[in-house]
């Protein structure tokens, strides 16, 4: 039996970043977010009720059950292992549903290959954690393989596919969609009847879910806090001002290369409709080998808005000029509405996150006419994986990698084998003492999620990250609560350095932290922490 070695790559690439990258770097922030509400969970609290949550559950009912299960010493570890294979797993699932659909051996290409190249640059240096982006794309990835097997069209079949459709959209509202595009997918392959049988199933499975918010949750904070966060203007600058601005940016650039290539058409003043329309693929080329530019000057997230615009100036090629139909570029349409999905985040907009989608869609769209021979696939891929995979070098948010010698292990059990930067070790190790001296009754503002997980804690407020844009316009309930004489508020001074991704104003990040800054008793003032207790009186 031969042994495909872009099989065991993978399997090696896994490993790597599971149990050697999953070691190094600690930020409290966006690694913490979802944690802190899976604790809460564990802790017999209920989402909507007892704290506010703007996504939809699944995500942290989901991590709860890991958080439950799983030894307390090493967990945060652990938990990044996990988001390392579950980010591994969706890569497996759209590669196989996709070469299941288009054979990409019909293309000279490995799948195995084309999974250990879209899993560097997917991931890059993104957090490895709890996250409903990455979730979402979990679950569909699941529902795009089960479709491309092709099994008997039995009732389980379509409910096993409805059933993570549902998954994917209850893990965040970007993917609300997710059930209407394989509805419509499904009314392209098959008909009416089998679509009316998948419409059912939908509704059968969100009629479900709905009544067990209702009974154990509350369905109307459910509806109050997962709506209204997102404006349209929001909404409008992730979803299409991100992608046609920079195109626009680099107009000239791209007139002056694709107006080469048709300058050199032979019959260029001959030219008819369709010769025209055939400059599309100039321009789709055009764009990719800019976004692929990218990864060289640690620009590769902007460079996946690039390659998004090229598969869809690549697409509208094949449909007006090459004359493919529908039902061929279907699965294509889907996973570059899911890789735009994936891009409306105003935390992270971009759609990097779902590379894999847009890489396969270029290759089925525009392979057969850069004619390069396969043996040189590895050459041209190994520079770009190496790029992608330098972004480690600087982990999310954090210094460089050979800076991160300090063990948090210290600071908690929790947090074994995590190592982190100096300053960052001596944050926690000084909020560690401060717990120690006023006792459980605190709260840290406006950041570090976890620091009720970590110390085995209960927040006092529904809320662990305490910035505008979680807690759903609720700002005089939180107040309240912190007022309280039992509490004790630490304040953080990187807040009020504008560090940290906080922003040239402070109250745009987080009005409660200023706040207090101006109007809560101050009692201590340490290296890394200002410590309040209760309101000042007016």
């Amino acid at each position: 039996m031969k042994i495909n070695k872009y099989k065991i790559l993978f399997g090696i690439i896994i490993l790597f970043y599971s149990l050697i990258l999953s070691q190094f770097g600690f930020e409290n922030f966006d690694s913490g977010y979802m944690s802190s509400f899976s604790w809460r969970i564990i802790n017999g609290q209920d989402a909507y009720s007892d704290f506010i949550y703007k996504f939809p559950p699944v995500v942290i009912y989901f991590h709860a059950l890991f958080m439950k299960i799983l030894p307390e010493t090493g967990q945060f570890f652990m938990f990044r292992i996990l988001s390392y294979i579950f980010f591994a797993l969706q890569v497996f699932f759209t590669v196989s549903g996709f070469n299941n659909i288009y054979d990409l051996k019909k293309y000279s290409i490995d799948k195995w290959a084309v999974m250990s190249f879209c899993y560097i640059v997917s991931i890059h240096n993104f957090i490895s954690c709890p996250w409903p982006t990455t979730d979402g794309l979990l679950f569909f990835s699941v529902a795009f393989w089960l479709f491309s097997i092709n099994a008997k069209q039995s009732f389980s079949y379509f409910f096993a596919i409805a059933f993570f459709c549902v998954l994917s959209a209850l893990s965040k509202q970007s993917f609300y969609l997710v059930p209407l595009f394989f509805l419509t997918w499904i009314l392209v392959k098959y008909d009416y009847k089998k679509t009316l049988l998948f419409f059912t199933q939908i509704v059968i499975i969100l009629i479900i879910f709905f009544v067990l918010v209702y009974h154990y949750l509350s369905l109307d904070n459910f509806i109050k806090q997962t709506t209204g966060e997102t404006t349209l203007h929001q909404l409008f600058y992730t979803g299409i001002h991100n992608y046609i601005y920079i195109p626009i940016t680099l107009f000239l650039i791209l007139l002056i290369l694709s107006t080469v290539f048709i300058f050199g058409y032979k019959y260029f003043f001959k030219l008819k409709v369709q010769s025209l329309l055939s400059y599309l693929k100039w321009i789709s080329i055009t764009l990719f080998i800019i976004s692929i530019s990218t990864f060289f000057i640690h620009k590769i997230e902007i460079g996946s808005r690039i390659a998004f615009i090229a598969c869809i100036i690549a697409l509208l090629y094949v449909l007006l000029y090459k004359k493919k139909t529908i039902s061929f570029v279907f699965p294509i349409l889907i996973l570059l509405a899911i890789a735009w999905s994936t891009s409306i985040s105003w935390g992270y907009p971009f759609p990097i996150l779902f590379a894999t989608g847009i890489i396969l869609s270029f290759i089925v769209l525009i392979k057969d006419e850069l004619l390069i021979q396969p043996k040189y696939y590895f050459w041209i891929c190994l520079p770009l994986c190496t790029a992608a995979f330098a972004y480690n070098i600087k982990p999310y948010r954090e210094t460089n990698i050979f800076e991160l010698k300090y063990s948090l292990e210290s600071v908690s059990p929790k947090l074994k084998f995590i190592k982190t930067n100096k300053k960052n070790f001596e944050k926690h190790m000084e909020l560690k003492l401060l717990i120690s001296k006023y006792g459980q009754n605190y709260i840290v503002a406006p950041s570090l999620p976890l620091a009720n997980y970590l110390f085995n804690n209960q927040s006092k407020l529904p809320g662990d990250w305490i910035i505008n844009t979680e807690i759903n316009r609720q700002f005089g309930l939180f107040i309240k609560l912190a007022s309280n004489k039992k509490n004790y508020i630490f304040l953080e001074k990187s807040f009020l350095n504008h560090e940290e991704c906080v922003g040239p104003k402070l109250n745009d990040f987080s009005s409660i932290g200023v706040y207090i800054y101006k109007n809560f008793n101050q009692i201590e003032n340490t290296k890394y922490f200002i410590v309040y207790n209760s309101e000042k009186k007016k």
